[in-house]
């Protein structure tokens, strides 16, 4: 199957998805995962993209590949980096990314904000959430986000924090993402009652969560950003 197809399938999905609970479907942003896709892959998919209207935002894992596919990347293109930031990458990923979803510490978030005012640039990032507890992933605990608010609040010349982002672990049955979601969408709206709300781009907290088998679901409990790769680009090698 071509990658239009897979696509546009996807887009019929998140149609639906934002269908069945009165959501605008344009309101949801797709991130096309394009981690160890080749050039050719991305420009494929910038062009079926291009065809049915939709942004053109790729994701990516490995700051590696981020350099390698950055000039190839359209100019009106995103580029997310949607993986684990290690400190001593901070300084490539602020200088080739459009938005760092993956801050996952009050270090990386300071590091992060040095290098944005080095280099006079107002980084876009989101903060992950740990929300499932999951000792294999990263990021802040729901409990943490407060003194990380706080941080990001005293550093707004130099960032700007979109939203919140959260990787779960892979489960066969999507539904079993479901209370974690809406554990995120809860988050959310504690943060919104406690004036936090403030803090964030445009006063709107933005959910970055869902993959190619559960972005349905993602959706439906309130997703503003899918992160999908499979689903459009078929398996990994």
């Amino acid at each position: 199957m071509s990658i239009e197809a897979r696509l546009q399938e996807v887009r019929q999905r998140l149609h639906s998805a934002a269908g069945r609970v009165g959501r605008n479907p344009g309101s949801v942003t797709l991130v096309a995962v394009s981690k160890t896709k080749t050039i050719e892959a991305m420009r494929e998919y910038t062009v079926a993209a291009g065809r049915m209207a939709l942004p053109v935002v790729f994701g990516e894992n490995y700051l590696q590949e981020i350099k390698e596919k950055r000039p190839h990347v359209a100019a009106d293109a995103e580029l997310h980096m949607i993986g684990p930031l290690q400190s001593n990458k901070v300084r490539d990923a602020v200088g080739l990314c459009d938005v760092i979803e993956s801050v996952h510490s009050l270090k990386v978030l300071e590091l992060v904000a040095k290098e944005a005012a080095r280099i006079n640039k107002r980084q876009r990032i989101l903060l992950q959430v740990n929300i499932g507890a999951d000792e294999k992933k990263s990021g802040f605990t729901p409990d943490e986000l407060s003194e990380a608010l706080s941080a990001c609040e005293r550093l707004a010349n130099d960032i700007s924090v979109e939203g919140l982002m959260t990787i779960l672990p892979y489960d066969e049955n999507p539904e079993a993402s479901r209370p974690h979601f809406k554990a995120m969408a809860a988050l959310r709206d504690r943060l919104i009652a406690e004036g936090r709300a403030r803090i964030f781009q445009n006063t709107t907290i933005l959910l970055s969560m869902g993959m190619s088998d559960d972005f349905d679901v993602a959706i439906e409990e309130g997703a503003d950003v899918v992160r999908v790769g499979t689903a459009i680009f078929g398996e990994r090698d």
